[in-house]
């Protein structure tokens, strides 16, 4: 999506080289910005005036990332609020006041990990615009087709007067397997369908030259799991032989480009 690649480059702008330097590997700042993206839309709230979403959000981090963050956290939370604003904006979404991200170590977060919560906070120096009634129906954005179960009501945003942040999410959802990365040991939870790629928009991003836009996609039907490749320029090898298509065992190796990954399946 544009609004992530334009987030990156205004980032590495604002830092200069201390942002190759620094996030290479990790938890990276595109993560958070995809998460953000990820919030709003499960927590939207229709109103009389619209289809409003949080504007205040808060991470908590792990504090080894935190402080890997810190140098230039003014900067980061601006552009990802930015990101809030533009994603809006794009989605005709409402925002109820001043779009604001807070950065926040906490002992008990992972490393590589996050918490998100966010809120609808109405401005503080004015009236406060009118609630978003709870009642609306969905717009067509929201709604499922007509061939299917009947429309879910919208799921409510988190009040301004609920007196704190809610509604805790992980980052990123897995439904059963993860890939490990063979030299660094990083996990990357795996759902049901996963593209891999160096877009940011994937849902595996690997920031390495060898590895497409698009490399890949892992999906799983039933107990079963397999890989295709997207038409990658440097292939999709699983256990040193290059496939199209290939079903996944727990603990092969599969290998995009230079990037060599063991798949897992959990439990």
């Amino acid at each position: 999506m544009a609004i992530l690649r334009d987030f990156e480059k205004r980032l590495e702008g604002a830092v200069e080289g201390f942002f190759a330097r620094v996030f290479r590997s990790g938890l990276q700042p595109v993560e958070l910005a995809k998460a953000l993206q990820r919030y709003a839309q499960s927590f939207q709230q229709v109103g009389l005036d619209g289809v409003f979403v949080p504007n205040v959000y808060r991470f908590e981090l792990s504090p080894d990332d935190y402080a890997r963050f810190e140098g230039f956290a003014a900067s980061l939370k601006t552009e990802l609020a930015a990101v809030v604003k533009q994603t809006a904006a794009s989605r005709s979404w409402r925002l109820h006041g001043p779009v604001r991200v807070e950065l926040r170590p906490v002992e008990t977060v992972t490393v590589g990990t996050y918490e998100l919560r966010g809120k609808i906070e109405a401005p503080t120096d004015r009236a406060a615009a009118p609630a978003p009634a709870a009642n609306r129906a969905a717009p067509a954005l929201n709604r499922r087709a007509a061939a299917g179960p009947a429309a879910a009501a919208p799921r409510p945003a988190p009040r301004a007067d609920d007196g704190g942040h809610t509604s805790v999410l992980r980052r990123p959802d897995s439904d059963g397997a993860a890939l490990v990365a063979v030299d660094g040991g990083r996990r990357y939870p795996v759902g049901a369908t996963a593209t891999l790629g160096r877009l940011p928009e994937c849902d595996v991003t690997l920031n390495d030259p060898s590895v497409s836009r698009r490399h890949a996609r892992i999906s799983r039907e039933g107990d079963r799991w397999s890989v295709e490749d997207l038409g990658s320029t440097n292939g999709v090898r699983v256990n040193g032989a290059p496939v199209t298509t290939a079903e996944l065992a727990d603990g092969d190796r599969l290998e995009l480009g230079g990037v060599a990954l063991s798949f897992a399946v959990d439990g």
